[in-house]
C-alpha cells in the first residue's frame, strides 16, 4: 500500500479544492457527514459524463478490500486488508482475509461472501493460477489451494520470501501474469533479499536439494518463471501497482508518480556494463510537483507542498477493456485515496516510450465528496468494465508518518467494518456480466478467446492454456492458426504462447517480422532475440527492420535486440542515424550505446553525419558526441585516434565534446588523453575559456573547461586564470569542479588566495575542491590553524569526513580544529538550546539563518534544494520536535535518507543519498542539488555512513536566538506573504 496521506485538522491544514479548479467561480459542494450508506454513496460521485458507475459489492460482504480478481467461473476474489494500519496485537493472528463473492442471479451485484482464507498477516494481492491463488502476504509470495473442495484453503506453499516488511504500505504486491509468461511482483519500494521458500520445489516440480541464492531488490521489482521457478530482480520499481498494456509494456506507480513506464530491461544493462545508464523508467504522467489532481472533497494532506498534487498514487491500471468509451482504451487510470478520486491520463506514443495528457483539464475522471471513499485499486473485469476498489476508511495514512502525539488518534480504525467495490462502464453500455466469463472452457474455446476483443478473456485464455502445458501438435496447429487469422492482439498471444509451451518454430517468427502491425513485429524481434540468439540470419532480419521502419518504438527494440546478435559494421550507419534523429531522444541514444560493441566506429559515423544535421548540432549533438566519446575512450587507443581524426573541421562545440568524452573514457581504463593527443588539440578549449566575449554561450565554456581537465599541465593556467574570472557563476563552478580533479601543485595556493574574495557559493565550491586530495586538504587545515580561514567555513558533512579521514595527519588536525560534540552530548545540547522554544523569535530573521545554514540540502517554499527529507511540512511537527531534529539529526532517519560514501577508482570520495540504482550504476543526490551517477565497475568502495546526510554539530554555527528564529521560519514560512494575520505567527 502506498503512503496514503489522510490527516485531521489537528495534523495539517485543510485545502478545499473543486472540480472547477482554475475556473472563475469554483463549484460549491456540500460535504456529507461520513460514513455514508453504500446505496447512497453513488449519488455523491462526479463521473465523466460519458460513463456511469454501479455498486458491485459492499459491507458486510466486503470489508477493507484492497485487491480483487475474477476467476474463470465469474467469481470475484477479494483481498481484505483489515490488518491495516497497525496489524494484530502481539501474539494474535493476522486480520487479513481472502473472500470469494458470486453474482448468482446475474444482476451485477456480488454477494454470498465465502471465506477462502483468514488469519493472514498483511495480505495485499492475489492472482488466480492453476487450481489456487498466488498471494502476496507478510513479505512473501505464497500459493494457496483448496485441495478438498470445501471452499477453504487447506494447502499453502511458500514460494518466495525475503521481501522487506518494514511498513504495511510498502510491501510486495500485485502478482501479475504477463504476456511473456512470467509472473511479476511489485516490491513495494523497500526491496529485500528474496530467496525461494520451502514450498518452491514442490510447486515448480524441481529437486528438493536445489540450491538458491538470494536476489537483492534494491531499487527493482521481481519476477519469476512459473515453469522453472527461476527468479530475478528486474528494472523498475512499483510501490502499489503493476499493469501492462495490450503490447506487453509494463507500467508502475508510487505515491507521487501516477504512471511510469519501465523502458529498459535489466538484461540489456548487463550486456554492456561500460554504459552508465542513469534511469530505466520514463515518468509518463506528470509527477510530484508537476502533477495535478482536482478533488471535490476537502483535500487533506500531510505535506503543505503537495496540495493539489498526487500524494498517494496507487493501483495504476491501463484500460484494456471494452465497456468504457472507445476513446478511453489504452488510457491510464490511477487512484489517489487522499483526494477521494480516480485520475485518468491519455497516453500517446512518444519515441521509445509514451507521453500523457490529462483526460479532462481541471476535472477528474471520478471524484466524490464522500471523505471516507478511498479508491486504492483498479482492474478490468470479464465484462470489460473498470472496477474500483474502495477500502473506505476515515483515515488512511499510516501512523508511522504522523507526529508522535497523533499516533494514537481514535479514528485510525474508523471504517474497518466497511468496504465498497464499483463498476464503471460507458453510459450506453449494456452490462452482461454472466455471459462473458469462460467458465470451464475447453481448448477450442480458449484458442478462440485469444482473439477476444476484451483483454480479460485473452489474458485468461492465455494463462489457462499455459497452465495446461499441452505442447502437442494439435495445440501447435491451433496456435499457428490463430497467428495466421487472428487480430493483432490474437497474433501476439499466439506467439508468446507458442514460446511459453516450447513449440515456437523459427518460420513463425520470420513471418511475424513481416507482420503489418508494428507492435507485433516489436514482440517478434524480442522473441527472435530470446529464442534464437545464435541465428545470424535473424540478426540480419532485425537490422533490416530497424533500417526500414519509421516507428521509433520498434526501431528502439530492434537496436536493443541487436545486442544479442553481436551487430556487425553493417549496423553502424543505422545506429548513427537513429542517434541523431531529433525525435529519438535519451532512450534511443541509450539503446545505441548499449547495443554497439564498437562505439568508436559508431561515433565516427555520427561525426560524418553532423554536417547534414545543422539544427541538431545546435541543440543536441554535443551531448551525443560526448557520451559516445566516453565509450570510445574506454574501447581502445585505436578508437580514440580514429575519433580524433574524424572530429577535425567540425564545429568547435563538437570538437571540444570529443575531447571531453575521450578524456573521461580513457581515464576509466587508467590512461591519459594527453599521452595520446597532441597538445595543440587543447588550444581550442583554452581559447574558448579565455575569450568569453567571443564564445558567449556559457554551455560552450563549461564544455571547454571539462575538456581541459585532460590537458597537459600548462593548460591549467587557463582554468584558474581565466575560468575563475568568468562572468557566469555556472562556468566558475564547472572550472572549480575540474580543478578539484586535477593534481597540479599550483591549484591549492590559487584557491586559497581567492577564498577571501569569493562569493559564498563559489567559496563553498573552492573548499570542496581543496578537500579533493590530501595535499590540498593539509593546506586548507594549515590555513585554518593559522587563523586565515574560519573552521565554520567547513560545513558539517565535510568536517565529519575529515575527522574520520584515512590520513593520520589530516585526521589529527581535523579532530583538533573541527571540534564537535559526540552523540552522547546531544541531550545536553538540546537542554542548552531549549530556551529557543520560549524566547521571542522572528521568522524573517530565521529565513536568513536557513539560507546560510540549511538550503544546501533542504527546501522550504521557494528557498533551497530538495535533497534531504522535506522539512517544510511543519504543521505536523511541534517546535520541540523541530529543535530535536535539528540538534540530533540521527535520532530518527528515513531509510531513504541515510548518507552513503562512494570511493571511486581515482580515490575521489562522493557523499550523498542514493536516489537511484540499476544493475550497473548508482546515483547519488548531493548537497546544493548536485547529482552524480557512477558505474558500479568504477566503485572501489560503497558504504553507508549509518547516519543522516546532516551530521551533528549545527549548533556550533547558531546562537540560541538564531535557533529560535530558524524554528519560527520553518513553522511559519507560509504565513509571511501577509495574507494571514501576524497573530498566527508564533
Amino acid at each position: 500500500m502506498p503512503t496514503f496521506l489522510r490527516v485531521s485538522c489537528l495534523l495539517t491544514s485543510m485545502i478545499l479544492c473543486s472540480a472547477g479548479f482554475g475556473a472563475d467561480e469554483p463549484v460549491k459542494r456540500e460535504i456529507p457527514q461520513s460514513p455514508v450508506p453504500a446505496e447512497e454513496t453513488l449519488e455523491l460521485f462526479e463521473l465523466h459524463p460519458d460513463c456511469r458507475i454501479e455498486l458491485v459489492a459492499a459491507e458486510p460482504d466486503v470489508i477493507d478490500p484492497v485487491h480483487i480478481a475474477f476467476d474463470v467461473r465469474g467469481r470475484m476474489w477479494v483481498v481484505e486488508y483489515t490488518d491495516y494500519p497497525n496489524g494484530p496485537a502481539e501474539g494474535e493472528p493476522g486480520l487479513s482475509r481472502i473472500r470469494v463473492l458470486t453474482d448468482d442471479d446475474g444482476d451485477g451485484r456480488f454477494e454470498n461472501a465465502q471465506i477462502f482464507a483468514d488469519k493472514l498477516l498483511f495480505a495485499n494481492g492475489l492472482m488466480l493460477f492453476r487450481d489456487g491463488v498466488i498471494v502476496t502476504t507478510d513479505g512473501s509470495v505464497v500459493f494457496m489451494r483448496d485441495a478438498d473442495g470445501d471452499g477453504r484453503v487447506d494447502e499453502k506453499l511458500l514460494l518466495f520470501t525475503g521481501f522487506k516488511k518494514e511498513n504495511p504500505q510498502l510491501r510486495a504486491n500485485h502478482p501479475t501474469f504477463a504476456l511473456d509468461n512470467h509472473i511479476y511482483v511489485a516490491n513495494g519500494l523497500r526491496g529485500g533479499e528474496v530467496i525461494a521458500g520451502d514450498g518452491w520445489a514442490e510447486f515448480f516440480d524441481q529437486p528438493a536439494e536445489t540450491k538458491h541464492e538470494p536476489v537483492s531488490l534494491s531499487g527493482r521489482d521481481f519476477r519469476f518463471d512459473p515453469r522453472s521457478g527461476e527468479y530475478e530482480a528486474i528494472s523498475g520499481v512499483g510501490q502499489f501497482g503493476v499493469t501492462f498494456d495490450d503490447w506487453g509494456n509494463r507500467f508502475v506507480c508510487s505515491n507521487r508518480n501516477p504512471c511510469d513506464h519501465v523502458v529498459l530491461e535489466e538484461r540489456y544493462l548487463r550486456r554492456n556494463p561500460d554504459v552508465a545508464v542513469s534511469r530505466v523508467v520514463e515518468v509518463v504522467s506528470p509527477a510530484g510537483v508537476d502533477s495535478a489532481i482536482f478533488p471535490i472533497s476537502r483535500f487533506w494532506t500531510t505535506s503543505n507542498l503537495h496540495a493539489g498534487q498526487f500524494t498517494a498514487a496507487c493501483g495504476v491500471c491501463i484500460n484494456r477493456g471494452t465497456a468504457l468509451p472507445p476513446a478511453m482504451h489504452g488510457n491510464s487510470f490511477t487512484c489517489d485515496p487522499t483526494g477521494n478520486l480516480v485520475h485518468r491520463d491519455v497516453l500517446k506514443p512518444h519515441g521509445a516510450t509514451f507521453s500523457a495528457e490529462y483526460g479532462r483539464e481541471g476535472i477528474e475522471f471520478l471524484a466524490t465528496t464522500d471523505e471516507w471513499c478511498r479508491p486504492v485499486n483498479l482492474t478490468i473485469g470479464p465484462d470489460g468494465a473498470l472496477y474500483v476498489v474502495d477500502m473506505h476508511r476515515a483515515v488512511i495514512e499510516h501512523p508511522q508518518f504522523m507526529p508522535e502525539e497523533l499516533k494514537n488518534r481514535p479514528d485510525l480504525t474508523f471504517g474497518t467494518d466497511r468496504g465498497r467495490i464499483y463498476r464503471i462502464v460507458a453510459k450506453d453500455h449494456e452490462s452482461n456480466f454472466t455471459a462473458t466469463a469462460p467458465a470451464d472452457a475447453e481448448p477450442p474455446d480458449l484458442f478462440a478467446m485469444l482473439d477476444h476483443e476484451n483483454s480479460w478473456q485473452r489474458d485468461a485464455a492465455h494463462r489457462l492454456l499455459f497452465e495446461r502445458g499441452d505442447s502437442s501438435d494439435e495445440t501447435k496447429q491451433q496456435l499457428n492458426a490463430v497467428f495466421v487469422t487472428g487480430s493483432p492482439h490474437g497474433r501476439l498471444h499466439a506467439l508468446w504462447l507458442l514460446d511459453g509451451l516450447g513449440i515456437l518454430d523459427r518460420d513463425v517468427v520470420v513471418k511475424a517480422l513481416d507482420d503489418p502491425h508494428p507492435r507485433v513485429v516489436e514482440n517478434a524481434v524480442r522473441l527472435a532475440e530470446l529464442s534464437f540468439p545464435e541465428d545470424a540470419e535473424f540478426g540480419e532480419r532485425v537490422l533490416a527492420v530497424a533500417e526500414s521502419t519509421d516507428d521509433l518504438r520498434l526501431k528502439f527494440q530492434c537496436i536493443l535486440s541487436l545486442t544479442g546478435f553481436f551487430p556487425s559494421s553493417d549496423s553502424y550507419d543505422m545506429l548513427a542515424q537513429a542517434t541523431l534523429n531529433p525525435e529519438s531522444g535519451f532512450w534511443m541514444r541509450t539503446a545505441v550505446a548499449l547495443a554497439t560493441d564498437s562505439p568508436g566506429d559508431v561515433l565516427t559515423r555520427i561525426l560524418r553525419e553532423v554536417p547534414l544535421h545543422p539544427a541538431t548540432v545546435e541543440t543536441r549533438v554535443s551531448d551525443i558526441v560526448r557520451e559516445f566519446a566516453v565509450l570510445a575512450g574506454v574501447q581502445s587507443d585505436e578508437a580514440v585516434e580514429a575519433v580524433l581524426v574524424a572530429r577535425s573541421h567540425l564545429p568547435a562545440s563538437v570538437q571540444v565534446a570529443c575531447l571531453t568524452g575521450l578524456g573521461q573514457g580513457m581515464r576509466r581504463r587508467g590512461q591519459q588523453l594527453s599521452d595520446l593527443a597532441a597538445p595543440a588539440l587543447f588550444d581550442l578549449p583554452a581559447v574558448q575559456l579565455r575569450h568569453h566575449h567571443r564564445y558567449k554561450d556559457p554551455a560552450d565554456r563549461i564544455l571547454a573547461a571539462r575538456a581541459l581537465e585532460f590537458a597537459p599541465a600548462r593548460f591549467a593556467a587557463s582554468l584558474y586564470e581565466a575560468g575563475l574570472d568568468d562572468p557566469d557563476q555556472s562556468v566558475q563552478i564547472a572550472v572549480i569542479d575540474v580543478l578539484s580533479r586535477r593534481g597540479d601543485e599550483a591549484i591549492g595556493p590559487v584557491l586559497v588566495e581567492r577564498l577571501g574574495t569569493a562569493t559564498p557559493t563559489i567559496r563553498q565550491a573552492m573548499i570542496s575542491a581543496m578537500l579533493a586530495n590530501s595535499s590540498r586538504t593539509r593546506l586548507l587545515l594549515n590555513e585554518i590553524e593559522a587563523g586565515n580561514i574560519s573552521p565554520r567555513e567547513i560545513d558539517p558533512p565535510q568536517a565529519n569526513r575529515l575527522r574520520n579521514h584515512g590520513d593520520e595527519e589530516i585526521r589529527g588536525l581535523a579532530q583538533k580544529l573541527l571540534v564537535v560534540q559526540t552523540a552522547a552530548d546531544r541531550e545536553e545540547v538540546i537542554a542548552r538550546y531549549r530556551d529557543a522554544l520560549t524566547i521571542e523569535s522572528d521568522p524573517n530573521r530565521g529565513r536568513t539563518v536557513f539560507i546560510k545554514n540549511c538550503q544546501q540540502c533542504h527546501k522550504v517554499g521557494d528557498v533551497g534544494v530538495d535533497v534531504a527529507p522535506d522539512i517544510s511540512d511543519s504543521r505536523t511537527k511541534t517546535a520541540e520536535q523541530l529543535l530535536v531534529s535539528i540538534l540530533d539529526p540521527n535520532r530518527a532517519i528515513d531509510n531513504n535518507y541515510f548518507s552513503f560514501s562512494i570511493v571511486d577508482l581515482d580515490g575521489v570520495v562522493h557523499t550523498g543519498v542514493i536516489s537511484a540504482e540499476t544493475a550497473t550504476t548508482v546515483t547519488l543526490k548531493q548537497p546544493e542539488g548536485k547529482q552524480v551517477t557512477i558505474l558500479r565497475s568504477d566503485i572501489d568502495e560503497l558504504k553507508s555512513n549509518g547516519v543522516s546526510l546532516m551530521p551533528v554539530g549545527l549548533e556550533q554555527k547558531l546562537t540560541v536566538e538564531e535557533m529560535a528564529d530558524l524554528i519560527s521560519f520553518i513553522k511559519n514560512w507560509r504565513y509571511l506573504d501577509g495574507v494571514v494575520p501576524k497573530e498566527v505567527i508564533r
